[in-house]
């Protein structure tokens, strides 16, 4: 397999026991069963990374242009039954109003034979009207570079600044198309699902394969061609058992011209490996100056106050019916802070993620306007403290206690840095440090040096003192590492970008994970995520760090103890590859004034295979006062893998 980056052409014509382990290896014979491939309607058109598509090289001045849609990068884990190539053709000049699929390959075999002839014939969207084919071909080559950027690092194709800035620009206008049509002439997408067990050749976790699509449309063919990366992500057990997870999924509760159910939400994020789903949708409030509106989801304001609209119990209970035996779903909320006092504005000073809550009216009767989750209308402080005091609580059968975290610290709606440091005093308990849109240069990239990773590290740094005061005070009081899809939020997103990014969730006091993911126990989720025993990835790999206290026992992430000055501080790193490189993996101090990477208590090199688990020794002193220690592993190999641990805290 080639790991290359694949340029669209346009022409004429071990240590621990894996949970759920891989029980299959999928050797797989070539056969000509029919495969579905659906056309579905209504959805949307674009957005800034996922899809590629193309254009004739040689189309004359008067000649039709096509340009086919289809994710140019994708992931997908070792287990997935089976994989999915949704695409929408957009077409310019007066060309016919559909094109026929005319090759559909992967690594060079032919597939075409499992789609149906019914549904080889696909509507061309025509956009001609709305912006110049040159505008649109430079945005998708922009689009298609930052997709591959999403997945892995490399130079070659990199941004500038004026290139970023020229793709942010087209961006806006190709979302302004999709909103013009989002209700009156919504294109019609293609779906081709091809079931892994009828691919000609056995799949590798690591591997790359190499998708290739061709329409005609007249006498013109239009071709893309793309990547899937597979993937190896497991759950694992060590102490508490680590679940792979999507915490910041959007679904049609949050805007009415959403595409995907909660329902199907479960199916895609089963085929990459995750257990965990959590549905942060909006709760009304979007764009909305009155005073009293109802307590009900759906963000949107574009369809006036009164629209129907879900409330907590629906949504509440159309999630959780929609897990599945593979993937449990949980209901919680993005919201953001205002810059006004109880008022909308049309500003967002950052976006928070609540977990665990109970209703969307707060504490005690009418208070949807003073302690509820309404969007855009508390600041960040009091909206915070509304999440955190939503379900204190932690008895079955309620959800267990409610958190906060900050959702995309740097990039959509950044959190204004006033807001972070000492502006922001109430507690949250998760930090995004990768999410939608990363990998650009000004939007934050993977890396340890990357802007999010510097705010999480001071964040962690200015709440240090807080995590060792009482319980009942509060303590426990950090940021914890985490990620976020923010998959599927408006109409044109669950096409344009695929769902990446993983959280493992250290859930504890359940013996072992279910068989059946439909009986996990949110109270269990819930109190992982408030305690902070999370681990943010990239690609799925997995990493922890336990640390032995003064009685020798190992302590995990999360958790803080005493020990004397100069004392030895031994443990161990638990890794786990999602993908076959070779890993740098250090352990990395911060305290008092010292946010950076220069305190480095450990620092090796593995190669490690995909799904092998290795554990290291680590030993260092302890050098007194108030000390975190979190787990860092950068992958160097043509997949770049990076992992963060959340912290373990040490005080004298």
């Amino acid at each position: 397999m080639s790991s290359a980056i694949v340029a669209e052409t346009n022409i004429e014509e071990s240590d621990f026991p894996m949970l759920a382990g891989k029980t299959q290896k999928l050797a797989n014979v070539a056969k000509k069963r029919p495969v579905l491939a659906t056309l579905c309607c209504l959805l949307l058109v674009f957005s800034l990374a996922g899809f590629a598509f193309s254009t004739p090289a040689d189309v004359q001045p008067n000649q039709p242009e096509l340009f086919v849609i289809t994710r140019n990068m994708q992931t997908y884990d070792l287990d997935a039954t089976q994989w999915n190539f949704p695409m929408l053709l957009a077409g310019f000049g007066s060309g016919p109003g559909t094109a026929r699929l005319v090759e559909f390959s992967i690594d060079g075999h032919d597939l075409l034979p499992l789609v149906p002839k019914s549904n080889r014939t696909i509507s061309v969207l025509r956009v001609d009207n709305e912006i110049d084919s040159k505008s649109f071909e430079r945005w998708n080559n922009y689009r298609r570079r930052a997709a591959v950027l999403r997945v892995r690092d490399d130079e070659r194709i990199s941004f500038t600044e004026t290139e970023e800035h020229e793709f942010r620009g087209l961006t806006n206008r190709i979302i302004d198309i999709s909103d013009r049509r989002r209700d009156t002439d919504a294109p019609q997408i293609a779906e081709i699902t091809v079931a892994v067990s009828d691919l000609p050749f056995k799949v590798a976790a690591g591997d790359y394969y190499h998708v290739k699509i061709a329409v005609e449309r007249g006498r013109h063919l239009s071709v893309s061609e793309g990547e899937i990366l597979i993937v190896d992500v497991e759950p694992l057990a060590t102490n508490p058992i680590w679940v792979p997870a999507d915490l910041h999924i959007h679904s049609t509760f949050g805007d009415p011209s959403g595409r995907n159910t909660p329902a199907q939400l479960a199916s895609l994020l089963a085929g990459k490996g995750y257990r965990i789903g959590y549905v942060t949708d909006e709760p009304a409030g979007w764009n909305m100056s009155a005073s009293t509106i109802p307590p009900t989801m759906g963000s949107s304001g574009w369809h006036g106050i009164g629209a129907p609209r879900a409330t907590w119990d629906q949504y509440r209970t159309t999630v959780r019916n929609a897990s599945t035996v593979q993937v449990a779903m949980f209901p919680g909320l993005e919201i953001s802070a205002s810059t006004l006092h109880r008022t909308y504005s049309g500003i967002h000073n950052g976006h928070a993620l609540a977990y665990g809550i109970q209703n969307l009216t707060g504490s005690g009767i009418g208070t949807f306007e003073t302690t509820g989750l309404r969007y855009n209308w508390f600041r960040p402080n009091e909206l915070l403290h509304n999440i955190n005091i939503n379900n204190p609580g932690s008895v079955a059968p309620g959800p267990g206690p409610s958190s906060a975290a900050i959702a995309h610290p740097t990039i959509g709606h950044p959190w204004n840095p006033l807001f972070l440091g000492v502006g922001l005093t109430e507690r949250y308990d998760g930090f995004e440090l990768m999410t939608a849109g990363q990998g650009l240069p000004s939007r934050g990239g993977f890396g340890p040096n990357a802007l999010p990773m510097e705010i999480w590290r001071s964040e962690l740094v200015h709440r240090l003192p807080g995590v060792f005061t009482s319980v009942v005070l509060g303590g426990g009081n950090f940021p914890s590492a985490r990620t976020g899809s923010d998959w599927g939020n408006h109409w044109f997103t669950d096409l344009a970008t695929d769902i990446s990014y993983y959280t493992y969730i250290g859930i504890t006091g359940i013996g072992s994970l279910p068989a059946d993911m439909r009986t996990l126990s949110q109270v269990s989720v819930n109190r992982a995520l408030r305690a902070g025993r999370t681990v943010a990835s990239r690609l799925g790999g997995f990493a922890t760090l336990r640390l032995r206290n003064a009685q020798g026992s190992l302590q995990e992430l999360g958790s803080w103890f005493n020990l004397p000055i100069g004392a030895t501080v031994s443990g161990e790193i638990v890794f786990r590859a999602a993908v076959p490189g070779n890993y740098r993996i250090r352990i990395i101090e911060n305290s008092s004034g010292r946010s950076g990477l220069a305190d480095t208590r450990h620092d090796s090199l593995r190669h490690v295979n995909a799904g092998q688990t290795v554990t290291i020794p680590v030993s260092f002193r302890f050098e007194g006062g108030q000390r975190s220690y979190h787990v860092i592993v950068e992958d160097a190999s043509a997949a770049n893998d990076f992992i963060y641990t959340s912290p373990i805290f040490i005080r004298q």
